[in-house]
């Protein structure tokens, strides 16, 4: 069994990410920050930390069939090393359709910020792989789709981390960056099998 795996997030997860931290200016040993009121030097891994810890599991649960919404957590043995959130923007009925994906989260925890983990990859490349590999099961071989991501120009670790990996900067929604990928470079760039056909959008897991 290997040690590193991804799997689902659940309500019965609330906890485990209540304690998962990915926010260099809020570690437990300088400030926690737990009422917001000091503003973090690092606010956009704040503001994801702060998703995670408060709203992940109900947002999920109330946009799972309306926007096909998935929580998915890393793992490298029983230690949480990863959050990563994705979404469709819309779900046509029909089976090869146009599709935007949208990666709405993506976090790795601080004690593994720009480490490998136990099977030797790094910790950001596992999370994108468990991202686009359950984005790849809810899609039909027919369907186009489209991967976004919003990263405000500041963060440059997830901007290289998301160019290693096939995105692209496509221009700006408001104060973000848009990174874009088609889910096809994004397979080939993390090594991800496409699917054999399927019928797209099935029931998410309750």
């Amino acid at each position: 069994m290997e040690r590193v795996s991804w799997s689902l997030g659940t309500k019965a997860n609330r906890i485990e990410l209540q304690n998962f931290d990915c926010c260099p200016g809020c570690r437990m040993d300088i400030v926690r920050h737990p009422n917001d009121s000091r503003r973090c030097l690092t606010e956009w891994a704040h503001s994801v930390q702060k998703y995670i810890h408060q709203h992940a599991i109900s947002a999920t649960n109330g946009r799972a069939r309306t926007h096909d919404q998935r929580l998915i957590l890393l793992r490298d043995g029983d230690v949480l090393v990863g959050v990563g959130v994705h979404y469709s923007e819309e779900l046509p009925a029909e089976s090869g359709a146009v599709f935007e994906r949208r990666i709405d989260a993506y976090a790795t925890a601080l004690e593994v910020h720009g480490q490998k983990l136990s099977n030797g990859e790094y910790a950001s490349k596992a999370l994108l792989r468990a991202i686009v590999s359950d984005i790849t099961t809810r899609h039909s071989s027919r369907d186009r789709v489209f991967l976004t991501a919003l990263v405000l120009p500041e963060n440059g670790a997830s901007r290289k981390c998301l160019e290693r990996y096939g995105f692209r900067e496509g221009g700006q929604d408001g104060p973000y960056l848009v990174y874009a990928a088609t889910l096809l470079n994004a397979q080939n760039h993390l090594g991800v099998e496409p699917t054999a056909d399927i019928d797209a959008f099935q029931d998410p897991e309750p």
